[in-house]
């Protein structure tokens, strides 16, 4: 996942800018997260720490984000230097945190689609849930177990899934960004009952599933129509748990 997002750098962020895809995603992810006034906040897989920002303008009082690769960590630091707002980012593998400290509300947006075995996934959901208080939330944005590739076509929304590989029980997955220029991506979507499997085995309780909401702007933009395929073949969705 490192080299991969060592290549893609910047234009990862020019995807989340411009886009239409990410926009039910940051309005879902700023719905759940809610008012963090008063709270500490990890972002795990921060990439160039867009969602880092979110999380400080929501009023964390501490935001720190984690990723796996250096170059998107780069990027992180210098929009902080163009535009501080008191986060702090550190290259460290997801898979095996330590404990960085007591949070709140830890994020994970496209993390646990990069585990390439059951016991990874368990981890990464352990390096959450070391990193949490009594009773703090980890909320985790991945791919949409029952999604169907014959179903869809998500090219418009800026995001292009080319092939799907049943290996055991999950499937490998190719896909492209349709940035300028396209960046290659590949990915595991793994089984529901797994996610689930992989939560409990850290130790998290009161699971719930939510798929992207999209927000009455976008349909204003875009119409109704555009979002049609997005809602009735969802590729993305929503995991979370309580400590």
């Amino acid at each position: 996942m490192a080299e991969q997002y060592d290549n893609i750098g910047g234009r990862y962020e020019q995807f989340k800018n411009t886009a239409p895809l990410p926009i039910p995603e940051q309005h879902t992810f700023l719905k759940l997260v809610g008012d963090l006034h008063g709270q500490r906040v990890l972002d795990l897989a921060c990439g160039a720490g867009h969602y880092s920002r979110l999380l400080k303008q929501q009023g964390a009082n501490e935001v720190l984000g984690v990723d796996i690769s250096s170059k998107m960590v780069s990027v992180a630091l210098e929009r902080e230097q163009e535009r501080p707002q008191g986060i702090r980012f550190h290259v460290a593998d997801a898979t095996h945190l330590p404990v960085l400290g007591s949070f709140h509300l830890v994020t994970a947006v496209y993390l646990l689609n990069y585990a390439r075995t059951r016991e990874e996934l368990a981890s990464m959901c352990g390096s959450a849930y070391r990193n949490l208080t009594e009773g703090g939330r980890f909320i985790a944005f991945t791919m949409e177990p029952s999604f169907e590739l014959t179903k869809s076509s998500w090219a418009k929304y800026g995001f292009d899934v080319r092939r799907e590989t049943l290996e055991g029980e999950r499937h490998v997955v190719q896909a492209t960004f349709l940035t300028d220029p396209p960046a290659d991506i590949e990915y595991l979507r793994w089984p529901a009952a797994t996610y689930e499997w992989a939560m409990e085995q850290a130790g998290f309780r009161q699971l719930e599933w939510k798929h992207f909401e999209v927000p009455p702007e976008a349909i204003a933009r875009f119409g109704a129509d555009f979002w049609k395929e997005y809602q009735e073949h969802p590729l993305l969705v929503v995991l979370s748990g309580r400590k």
